[in-house]
């Protein structure tokens, strides 16, 4: 059996995107509000999310932590600002950012501490004395981060897709990265051979004038299914299957293609069951097989979303029991949606739909005239 899925596993997991994610987590469970949430970077200086807890490495184990980066370089308010989340902040910060900030390391390492990480720690605590970490759109972009820190941890732990998973996905599916020769076919279907032959001779040995195609397909075609698009069958492949599963002609129509050039007739008429056919080779596409080193970076993709979906459904019905204590669907017709998405405002209560409400009272006929 199984062991159940622990969701707090996902967010130790980490690659360095996630991981800037993770001091917003920590400053919410200290009761913290989010500046990075909150305020947009001013400067043109890239402000990541605001310094809090330390996280997990990306190996999954605590990384140890370096002499002194626990040594305290600045508290604002309830909050520290320890050298450890100064140097990982610094470099988790692209370099031109930094270059903005000083010319010299001791100009970066200031001015990042002031400008960006004690700017933040600031209006996180000026946020967090307004109530704004009350308001139900800043607790919404909370829980977002929330979602996005465990969907990426997930993604990681995931994200070790080997060769041979690789191979193994392409030599099963081979059918998906290969296709025969298919060759698309105009055909006019007649009752007898000498109907057909005639056909042949008026559109003659060159090129076929499509609009004399068209003409004779209309009027003669006895596949009423295809007579006014000029007979046009789309693309076929060896044993006359076509893209449109439905759809399947004889296998002769294309051997007989195969043997003529693209845009050219087929000179002799075509059994087709109890009628003849008058072919007509409009194009060819050779068959084509695309090889493991090409499709790999796509299969694994591929395999990455495929497991983080499984994990993650997984995970909704170890945790859905547990968390979902009350659901009311059919409370749902209280918003109107259509079909196309549109979503009308919300109805109060004792309000009668446009349709059920009173008419006007028709005018009424006094001493001065109608009123």
């Amino acid at each position: 059996m199984r062991a159940p899925l622990d969701p707090g596993r996902y967010l130790i997991h980490t690659n360095p995107v996630t991981r800037r994610l993770l001091p917003v987590l920590a400053a919410l469970l200290s009761g913290g509000v989010i500046a990075a949430v909150l305020v947009a970077p001013s400067h043109g200086v890239s402000t990541p999310a605001p310094a809090a807890a330390q996280t997990a490495a990306p190996t999954g184990q605590p990384a140890a932590p370096k002499p002194g980066s626990d040594v305290v370089v600045a508290r604002v308010g309830s909050s520290v600002i320890t050298a450890g989340e100064l140097e990982q902040r610094l470099a988790e910060t692209p370099r031109a950012t930094l270059a903005k900030l000083g010319s010299t390391p001791e100009e970066i390492r200031r001015g990042f501490l002031e400008q960006v990480l004690i700017r933040d720690v600031i209006l996180a605590e000026e946020a967090r004395s307004q109530g704004l970490d009350k308001k139900k759109d800043v607790r919404d972009r909370v829980l977002a981060v929330y979602r996005s820190a465990l969907i990426e941890g997930i993604k990681t732990e995931k994200a070790q897709v080997t060769d041979d998973d690789v191979k193994a996905f392409y030599d099963a599916n081979k059918q998906k990265f290969s296709a025969p020769k298919r060759i698309g076919i105009h055909r006019i279907l007649v009752a007898t051979e000498d109907e057909a032959k005639e056909i042949i001779q008026e559109l003659g040995t060159g090129e076929v004038d499509s609009k004399k195609w068209n003409d004779i397909s209309r009027d003669k075609s006895l596949d009423k299914s295809t007579h006014l698009r000029g007979g046009n069958l789309g693309i076929l492949n060896e044993d006359g299957s076509t893209t449109q599963h439905d759809q399947h002609y004889d296998p002769g129509l294309f051997a007989a293609a195969d043997k003529v050039k693209d845009g050219e007739l087929v000179q002799q008429p075509v059994k087709e069951g109890g009628n003849f056919a008058v072919v007509w080779k409009r194009q060819s596409m050779r068959a084509m097989s695309r090889p493991l080193e090409l499709e790999a970076p796509g299969i694994r993709a591929s395999l990455v979303d495929q497991r983080v979906r499984e994990a993650i459904s997984a995970l909704l019905q170890t945790l859905r029991p547990e968390h979902l204590k009350e659901l009311n669907p059919e409370l749902t017709d209280m918003v109107s949606v259509n079909a196309q998405g549109d979503v009308e405002k919300a109805k109060r209560p004792g309000v009668l739909p446009r349709s059920k409400r009173a008419a006007n009272p028709l005018p009424v006929e006094g001493p001065g005239g109608l009123r």
